[in-house]
C-alpha cells in the first residue's frame, strides 16, 4: 500500500503542476480534472498502480513541458513506456495532419498492450463524456472547438471502439461504446 500511495500521489503532484493553468477544450474546468477522471476509471476497472499513475500522466508529454527524461527519473522506465504508449508520439506532431495522427493512433492501439489500451480507453471515455456535456450546452457549435468536424470525429471514435475491442469485458469499454453511440447516433 505504501508504494501505491507514493506512485499515485507523486503522479498527482507532477501532473497537477505540469497542467497548471490549463483548461479543457469544451469547458472552463481545470484540465487536471481529466487525468483524475482517467485515474478513477482505471481504478474502477482494476488497473494496477503503475497503470493508474501512467493514466494520470498520460497527457504530460503531449501538452506540457514535462519530458521523457523527467518521467523516467521520477517514475522509472515502466511508467514512462506506459505514458509513451498512451501518447501521440509522432516526431512532427504539430505539422502532421489530424487525420494522419488519428490513423496512427487507431492502428497503434490495435497492437498495443492491454495496459496501454486501458489507459487509452479511460482517456477516450473521459473525452467523450466531456464532449457530451459540451454538446448539451453548445449543440453543433461544439465541433468548432476541435481540430476536425463532426463526421471526422465520428469516424475516429467508432474506429477507436474497434481498436480497443480487446477490452470488451471491461466496464469502461462498454461505457465508452455507449457514450460514442449516444453522441454520434
Amino acid at each position: 500500500m505504501k508504494e501505491f500511495n507514493y506512485l499515485i500521489n507523486k503522479a498527482i503532484e507532477v501532473a497537477a503542476k505540469a497542467h497548471e493553468n490549463h483548461y479543457r477544450k469544451v469547458t472552463d474546468i481545470p484540465y487536471i480534472v481529466h487525468p483524475f477522471e482517467v485515474a478513477l476509471v482505471l481504478q474502477e476497472n482494476g488497473a494496477s498502480e503503475e497503470v493508474i499513475a501512467a493514466g494520470i500522466l498520460h497527457d504530460t508529454l503531449e501538452d506540457t513541458e514535462l519530458t521523457k527524461k523527467d518521467i523516467r527519473e521520477i517514475f522509472g522506465d515502466k511508467i514512462l513506456q506506459l505514458v509513451l504508449g498512451a501518447s501521440e508520439e509522432l516526431e512532427d506532431r504539430e505539422n502532421t495532419p489530424w487525420n494522419d495522427r488519428k490513423l496512427h493512433t487507431i492502428e497503434y492501439l490495435k497492437k498495443a498492450s492491454i495496459d496501454v489500451k486501458m489507459i487509452a480507453c479511460a482517456d477516450k471515455l473521459s473525452n467523450i463524456r466531456s464532449m457530451i456535456k459540451g454538446y448539451r450546452d453548445m449543440v453543433d457549435k461544439l465541433w468548432d472547438r476541435f481540430n476536425a468536424p463532426y463526421e471526422k470525429q465520428k469516424w475516429y471514435y467508432y474506429s477507436l471502439i474497434d481498436s480497443l475491442k480487446d477490452l470488451e469485458e471491461f466496464k469502461m469499454y462498454k461505457q465508452f461504446k455507449e457514450a460514442v453511440d449516444y453522441l454520434f447516433q
